[in-house]
Formats: C-alpha cells, structure tokens, sequence
C-alpha cells in the first residue's frame, strides 16, 4: 500500500511525499480530519514509507518491512491503542497514562530493525494526565523517533500539544471519489453512487457499513419524506421523534435528515428539468417523476429549504423532537 491508494486528500499526500524526497519529516504531526478521512491510513503509509527498503518517496508496499508494518508486526511501528479492562471484555474510554509512561521510554531508544521509530494514536482519546505527560517528548523528540496525533477535533488537542505538531488538515471524502473507490469494490453505478452520497465524506463507512441493512433504513424514510411532502404522515413521524428522547433518536434522525436531503434534491432536480444521470436515488426515480409532478415547484424548494433549516438545527444540537416537530410543519404546510 502506498500514497496513491489512499483515496481523496491529495494535498496532504503530497506535502508529506515531498517531505520524505527531502528527508525532512516533522518528528511530531498532527492530522486532523472526520472520521474516514484516511488518517489512519496515511499514518500507516507514513510508516511504511519511512522504513521502506525500496522507495525513498513512498512506501512500497512489497517489501518485508512494508509488510510488517501493514501486518503490525513491525518493532520499530507502534499503534497506542484502548486496552481491555483487567476485569472484562470492555475497553477503557481513554488512552491512559501508564501507557504513555511506557512509550516514552520506548521513543527514545534506537530503531531495532528499521530506520525509524514511529508512534501513532488517536489524540482525541487521550486522558488529560496523558496529554500533559507527553509534551516533553514533543519538545524535545528523539532523532530517530516520529510521531502522528491524529484527531477528529482540533479543539480537543490541547495547544501546547498543537502547537508542538505540524498540522495537516485531512478533508471529507468527495463523494466521487467515494463512488470510485466502491465502483473498484464491484458495486455498480448506482448504487455506488448512491452509497457515496450517503457515506457523508466517510470512506470507512461507506465500505464497511451493512448496506442491505441501510437500505431498509432508505425505504423507511423515503416512505416518511413521500407522505409529508403529500401534506400526511405527520402522527408517524412524530411518534418516531417527536416524542422520544434525543439520546434516544439522535442518529436516526440525523441520517432520516441526509436522507429527506436526498429525496429533496431530487425532487427540485426533476421539476427543474435536470438531467435524471444526477439523481442521487436513481432506483426511487419513478416514485420521485410521481412526486415531482404533483408538487408545485414553490412545495419542492419550500421543503428543500426546510430540510436544511433541520440540519442546521441538528449540527447546532438543538432538542431532537423539536427539530422533528419543526420539519413536519414546515414540509406540510
């Protein structure tokens, strides 16, 4: 595996390739970006390259120590990762301090089979003891020795952690890329696409989420968007989120919004005239004609703009039944 097999970020592959043609790595990065952004991956492949017995530039992918480190055996390559509890089968909720303990001991020994050392973790999951425990490290890194924060929130890395890092920012995953990279897996093309749209940026999830299981999920929610846009289903919708409690339908109701998004574009695309190759739910198109032809367009773009004003409400964590409340009288009325 190498750089070009990590799907999207390109800017971010680049500057560390070109970093690794001019041996100057950062001994301390920082990648910041969404779930399924590829951080881990290029983590990985960061590795893999600066031990590479092949390529200066790359990893290989090929060579005994790429496959080590793919495979996690490499001694030079360490993942810090939640451990299970002594007394169960759970896992801890942070990366603890006694585990930064050992890997401060272990970075500054010299690399035992390979050209570096390197240490990457999620910095997010981080205990607060454990964060301060290793700004001594960052501040004075061992020569030999890179390591990769990764996280999903800049604002959960403390700045003196931050500011000890070069920062790369990894993006969303474009939903054609999304779509390409399904299309290699053997989907088809609408349903690759389809899925791309629905993944949200989040290539892992587009790959490794039961499908069939969301497609239920789809067909549920179309019946949902279909009824309101045709002035009904209201009492349903509501018994659905309304009134239940928010930690209850916090998913469900934010993917029932990308969803009603969906359908929406949809149906403003087919009374605009456009071209139907576009459809994000090219299966649902006859159900979407019957819809679209039923409505006024002023109906379409009313309910495309209230579909929005819910998803604004949710990404600012406003009370999920109210937001369900608020979405139904505006698509109805």
């Amino acid at each position: 595996m190498g750089f070009d097999d990590i799907v999207g970020n390109a800017s971010a592959k680049a500057t560390l390739r070109r970093a690794l043609e001019r041996r100057r790595v950062p001994q301390a990065l920082l990648f910041v970006g969404p779930p399924g952004s590829g951080k881990r991956g290029t983590a990985v492949v960061l590795a893999q390259a600066l031990n590479c017995l092949e390529r200066a530039d790359d990893a290989c992918g090929a060579c005994d120590s790429c496959r080590a480190v793919e495979a996690s055996r490499h001694p030079d390559v360490l993942e810090i990762v939640l451990e299970k509890r002594k007394s169960s089968d759970e896992m801890k909720s942070e990366l603890s301090i006694d585990q930064f303990r050992d890997f401060k001991q272990l970075a500054y020994l010299k690399p035992m089979s390979g050209r570096r050392r390197v240490f990457f973790w999620m910095a997010d999951l981080m205990s607060d003891d454990a964060r301060h425990s290793i700004l001594k490290v960052l501040e004075e890194p061992p020569s030999s020795t890179t390591l990769i924060l990764l996280s999903e929130n800049a604002e959960l890395v403390l700045p003196t952690v931050k500011s000890r890092c070069q920062t790369l920012v990894f993006a969303p995953i474009t939903a054609k890329d999304i779509e390409k990279a399904l299309r290699r897996r053997g989907l088809d093309e609408e349903r690759a696409r389809t899925v791309a749209h629905l993944a949200r940026g989040n290539l892992k999830k587009a790959l490794d989420a039961d499908w069939d299981e969301e497609e239920k999920r789809r067909a549920a929610a179309w019946l949902s968007f279909s009824a309101l846009a045709r002035g009904g289903g209201v009492a349903e919708f509501l018994a659905r989120f309304a009134r239940a409690r928010r930690k209850d339908v916090e998913g469900d109701l934010d993917e029932e919004i990308d969803l009603f998004r969906s359908f929406g574009r949809d149906v403003v695309l087919l009374q605009e005239g456009g071209d139907e190759s576009r459809l994000l739910n090219p299966d649902y198109r006859p159900g979407l004609k019957d819809l679209a032809s039923k409505l006024d367009p002023r109906s379409g773009l009313r309910m495309a703009a209230a579909i929005d004003l819910a998803r604004a409400g949710f990404e600012r964590n406003q009370n999920a039944g109210l937001l369900a409340s608020a979405l139904a009288a505006r698509m109805t009325g």
